[in-house]
């Protein structure tokens, strides 16, 4: 049974009397101890999690081991990802709901439950999550919950996300919360249900399917461990103050920043495989102790599978709360407490219940960019400069790929080392960090490629910055990465590659900063670069730039889009994949030249970036800066730019007669103010 209203039961639980006494019995210090003991138990956790599962999500960090209280709310996690952490709380919330005095279900101790369903509190069907009661006595206690992105659902394409679904009945396995264990024993006949959902990829289902259910029990038995040593009163004290804490931490911070309102507007340009333009848009208004996040003005839901509901949207804004402003608070859902979030149903980012979600996170980069670039603007008003970061790469560059390995096992899994390595933002006084890591998950980590190709059947042609890919500005956007893979040993494959921008980017600079460049789709196909290989020729390429440039490899060249739906590939073809730079922060003429001409000397961009973007001047051959000839470039461009510009009223104007082409609308809405003009049918 669908039950949407604890989607909104984000905020902590109302403290009954027990709890109160327990807070009121914590001795002086004891907090502070056993604070950091919780963190510590949830970590061992996570390691376990980590240390048995097989997937590439597992291991590149797109995971979460969190400890709930007895009534569902988020006390601690270990990420990986802070979207699994605050929306699991929803599953665990929808399960004391509806079946604890279900008698046919029921809450006991040994119990082990499991969910993947976006209705249900989830992000997309991929987000797979196992959660267990911890009992004392008899009496529950609280929740251990351990969840990983699982790169196979069974969906109409290989991966999880399929593009290219039309409704939720084209994402494959999608479990509302059910019991699938009992006694601290899983049922062989649920794991068989599961392998036969995911057809392509039942070993891996099974065997994470385990490690999640494991990394729950350590933690189950470490609290109980700590119990049984300094009594149930103690935990509980301490995860009902960790949730005041953090609110009272939350609530503070946020007084002290400058009330006001604080806009930001950021695109997409394709769902899947049709282009479209796609407004989200945010006001963000900072009222004393609160934050209000409006998302009206956004475009409306979609036929295709970039969708989004609210809860998923909420989940996303604390990426960035629990990243940046909070990072030193409990990561727990006190913080939500003074937070209000505004997501009009029927916009793509709170779609009607049979919509795909499938690629919601993806959809929400256009929620991480605009929360970025407005929460900049204001931190940046209030004295918080060091905060006030321009967005980061955010381009969802996920490829998948499925087929039989190299040992002849079926497998589907998302290839993590373009995905979590995209450019970190410029900051107000410093570069973005190069191949930062994934938006998503501030511990994500691109895995070793001599271990992927142990594993999947390709070879890495080169693994290495994208150059040009950051958004220039005063201080740089961290550059993203470009990799190409060549299948090996298998007579064919099927890649995919889920990126939510063709021409557009979403991600934006700051105060003058450039936005990071898009990319298109490349492959080769018939290529003969193997037989290169073999052969020893020195000539093969080291970057995306030299492959298409110098094409010293023979084969059809194909540039298409980057998003692109599961289509085959045969061995010896090349598939190439680039993730986003981050954006840049304040005016190119303002950065050092040497600092520009480093750039160029470690390949970060380009010739022509440095002397057309940038104006400096300088020995090609020699990298020799000539500090005259630069001051006097900037000069020249400085009063162009006056001559270039307007009055605002006169650009105003002008600007708002223009408008995109009718078929660059398909799904924004009525321009310009995005309200829907087609109706959605699914079947």
């Amino acid at each position: 049974m669908i039950d949407l209203s604890i989607n909104d039961r984000i905020h902590p639980e109302p403290m009954d009397d027990y709890e109160k006494a327990c807070l009121e019995s914590l001795k002086f210090g004891e907090y502070e101890i056993y604070s950091e003991k919780l963190n510590q138990l949830v970590l061992e956790a996570k390691e376990v999690l980590t240390k048995i599962g097989i997937s590439s999500m597992v291991h590149s960090g797109d995971i979460i081991v969190g400890l709930y209280t007895a009534k569902g709310d988020l006390v601690a996690a270990y990420c990986g990802v802070y979207l699994h952490a605050v929306t699991t709380q929803i599953a665990i919330k929808y399960i004391l709901k509806h079946y604890k005095d279900d008698p046919t279900i029921g809450i006991k101790e040994g119990d082990i439950f499991y969910a993947n369903e976006a209705l249900y509190g989830g992000v997309h069907n991929p987000d797979q999550v196992a959660v267990m009661p911890i009992f004392h006595n008899g009496e529950l206690i609280a929740w251990s919950a351990a969840a990983v992105h699982q790169p196979e659902t069974g969906a109409i394409e290989p991966g999880g996300m399929p593009i290219t679904a039309k409704s939720r009945s084209d994402e494959g396995m999608k479990l509302p919360p059910i019991k699938i264990g009992e006694n601290y024993q899983i049922r062989n006949d649920m794991l068989n249900m599961m392998a036969n959902m995911v057809s392509r990829a039942p070993r891996m289902q099974i065997v994470d399917t385990k490690a999640r259910v494991a990394a729950c029990d350590r933690l189950r038995v470490r609290v109980q461990q700590l119990i049984e040593k300094k009594g149930v009163e103690l935990v509980v004290g301490v995860m009902r103050k960790m949730l005041i804490v953090a609110e009272e931490g939350a609530r503070n911070r946020i007084s002290s920043w400058q009330d006001g309102v604080y806009r930001s507007t950021a695109f997409m340009d394709t769902i899947g495989v049709t282009d479209s333009l796609m407004r989200c848009v945010l006001t963000l208004t900072k009222k004393g102790d609160t934050l209000t996040f409006d998302f009206t003005g956004s475009s409306p839901e979609n036929d295709g599978s970039f969708n989004s509901f609210l809860h998923i949207v909420r989940a996303h804004i604390a990426i960035y709360l629990f990243g940046v402003p909070f990072a030193d608070l409990p990561t727990s859902s006190g913080i939500f407490s003074p937070i209000e979030v505004i997501v009009p149903q029927g916009t793509f980012l709170n779609a009607n219940v049979d919509a795909s979600v499938a690629n919601s996170p993806v959809t929400n980069s256009v929620t991480l960019s605009t929360v970025s670039n407005a929460m900049a603007k204001m931190l940046h008003a209030s004295g918080a400069n060091e905060l006030a970061t321009a967005g980061y790469g955010v381009g969802g560059c996920a490829m998948v790929i499925a087929g039989l390995n190299q040992w002849g096992v079926p497998f589907a899994d998302m290839l993590a080392n373009a995905l979590n390595s995209e450019g970190g933002g410029a900051r107000s006084n410093r570069d973005g960090n190069n191949s930062f890591g994934f938006p998503w998950g501030w511990w994500g980590k691109a895995p070793d490629v001599e271990d992927m190709e142990n594993e999947q059947p390709h070879v890495h042609l080169f693994f290495n910055h994208w150059k040009d890919s950051g958004g220039f500005g005063k201080y740089r956007g961290g550059a993203g990465t470009t990799v190409a893979w060549a299948v090996h040993k298998v007579p064919q494959l099927v890649y995919q590659s889920i990126i939510k921008n063709h021409k557009v980017p979403t991600v934006q600079g700051l105060f003058g900063g450039y936005p990071p460049a898009s990319h298109p789709g490349i492959k080769v196909v018939n290529a003969n670069y193997f037989e290169k290989m073999a052969n020893g020729d020195s000539d093969l390429p080291r970057n995306v730039t030299e492959l298409v440039n110098n094409r010293s490899i023979d084969g059809d060249y194909v540039v298409e889009r980057a998003p692109r739906g599961a289509s085959p590939v045969k061995e010896g073809d090349i598939f190439v994949g680039n993730s986003l730079g981050g954006g840049g922060f304040g005016d190119v003429l303002d950065r050092d030249p040497e600092s520009v001409l480093k750039d160029v000397k470690d390949q970060l961009i380009s010739d022509w970036v440095a002397q057309n973007i940038y104006k400096i001047v300088y020995d090609q051959e020699t990298l020799t800066l000539d500090a005259v000839k630069t001051e006097e470039a900037r000069k020249a461009e400085r009063i162009s730019r006056l001559k270039r510009g307007k009055r605002y009223d006169e650009f105003m104007k002008e600007w708002s007669e223009k408008q995109p082409p009718e078929e660059a609308l398909t799904y924004y809405g009525k321009w310009p103010t995005a309200e829907p003009v087609r109706q959605i049918v699914r079947l």
